[in-house]
């Protein structure tokens, strides 16, 4: 690609804002970002509070990846104070042991020193677990791990990039609604929402779980839902949770120690979908509902109780509490969760770069390095092969993450408006 190449894009999640900043620290000049949403996009799966920062793979490419983002967590002027380091236990009931075993022999060939711990021992190192842990079968515990506060850190890389020469556009002249082609097929760019087409040379899709809807992807990616939900803490609450560590299962979920607003974090272990036909190629797939979009919405209550049941095998004393947040988390995943970052095999100028796969937000500080090389033909081969586009892939599951299987959201009840339901009955009590 030349300096003055016409580089579109789609999406300011960690895949394209991360991929902005490193074109632009490349000296190309002439970078697009669209997004509905302003920095950081509200609707991104990155803009958090919190996400886990850790090398824990039994994938030797994530592992490495993971061990280079964290010395950039660590060590780059423009994410100081946002990464924090109580370490995390990383755990499975049965499903997802595999991955927690082979997590531990990546490790231990990498030279990253983690340790086993019983439930009894989890309780003893941190009174604060007086649940039963009932279900935390596979424990393992890295103190190198943390946390990052997300939002923040995707909306400095934005800034970054805006600074470097790039162009965000968000509202209805940043939502994308068509890819636009040639006669030949070449993409040539997109259009947005308010009818303004943008015309560029290369076009990166990273709208993660957006662009299945987009784009006939060919199966291969399938937006998530993630609940979520926060706990608000009083201060002397706050301080005395702030060295809980990170405690993950990968089955039941996930808690975080308290942010700075004295948030508490908990995440579920099991995710859903949404399929419907797309509008746009109508090919049946899944589509995220989030909560910005549909305000009035709440997550279903089975996942609510889920959560609370969940949260009661490890701080029991919370698991009642009043939820002050909820969220339907939406990123895509492939089967295989290797990230899909290639060109479009039939759409010159296109190339994907997304399936964050519920764990692309970690590597922000290097993800766009790597995108970068493949925009200008040099990714090493190792990652471009993992990477690569793979319609109608077999894939063995047993080694994989996450692995129970999703919830269709038409299949749940209670949530449609229940949001605004519950604020129409407490306003009517005050």
């Amino acid at each position: 690609m030349k300096s003055d190449t016409r580089i579109l894009i789609i999406g300011a999640g960690a895949f394209g804002t991360s991929t902005a900043l490193a074109l632009a620290q490349r000296s190309y000049t002439d970078i697009t970002v669209l997004d509905p949403h302003a920095l950081p996009s509200v609707d991104a799966a990155a803009t958090d509070i919190s996400k886990v920062i850790r090398s824990d793979y039994n994938e030797p490419l994530y592992a490495r990846l993971g061990l280079e983002a964290i010395a950039q967590w660590r060590s780059d002027p423009l994410f100081q104070d946002l990464y924090h380091v109580p370490g995390w236990i990383l755990s499975a009931r049965e499903k997802s042991v595999p991955f927690v075993e082979g997590s531990v022999r990546t490790a231990q060939r990498m030279g990253v020193q983690v340790e086993r711990l019983e439930k009894n021992e989890v309780r003893r190192r941190w009174p604060l677990v007086t649940g039963d842990l009932e279900g935390w079968n596979a424990n393992v515990w890295n103190p190198m791990a943390g946390w990052a506060e997300a939002g923040e850190a995707l909306r400095r890389v934005g800034v970054a990039a805006q600074r470097s020469g790039c162009r965000f556009v968000s509202g209805e002249k940043g939502r994308v609604v068509e890819l636009v082609y040639g006669e030949d097929g070449t993409c040539k760019g997109a259009r947005t929402a308010d009818g303004t087409a943008y015309v560029a040379d290369v076009v990166v899709m990273a709208a993660g779980a957006w662009t299945p809807g987009l784009l006939d992807c060919k199966g291969q990616l399938t937006a998530k839902g993630h609940s979520v939900i926060h706990i608000q803490m009083g201060e002397e609450e706050a301080k005395r949770y702030e060295k809980l560590p990170i405690m993950d299962n990968l089955e039941l979920g996930y808690v975080f120690p308290p942010n700075k607003d004295r948030k508490f974090k908990m995440a579920h272990g099991q995710f859903v979908v949404n399929t419907m036909a797309s509008p746009k190629t109508a090919v049946m797939t899944s589509l995220p509902h989030t909560f910005v979009e549909h305000p009035e919405d709440d997550l279903p209550p089975v996942l609510q109780r889920a959560m609370r049941a969940n949260l009661r095998k490890i701080l029991p004393e919370l698991a009642d509490r009043p939820f002050c947040f909820t969220r339907l988390c939406w990123d895509v995943d492939t089967a295989d969760r290797h990230f899909l970052v290639a060109p479009h095999p039939e759409h010159k100028g296109l190339f994907l770069a997304t399936g964050g796969s519920a764990h692309g937000f970690k590597f922000l500080p290097v993800l766009g390095k790597y995108i970068a090389d493949l925009l200008e033909g040099k990714l090493e081969d190792g990652i471009r092969k993992s990477w690569d586009w793979r319609p109608g892939q077999v894939v063995e599951k047993r080694d994989l993450a996450h692995m129970d299987d999703e919830l269709e959201l038409r299949d749940l009840v209670g949530w449609r408006g229940s949001k605004k339901e519950r604020l129409t009955i407490r306003q009517a009590r005050l």
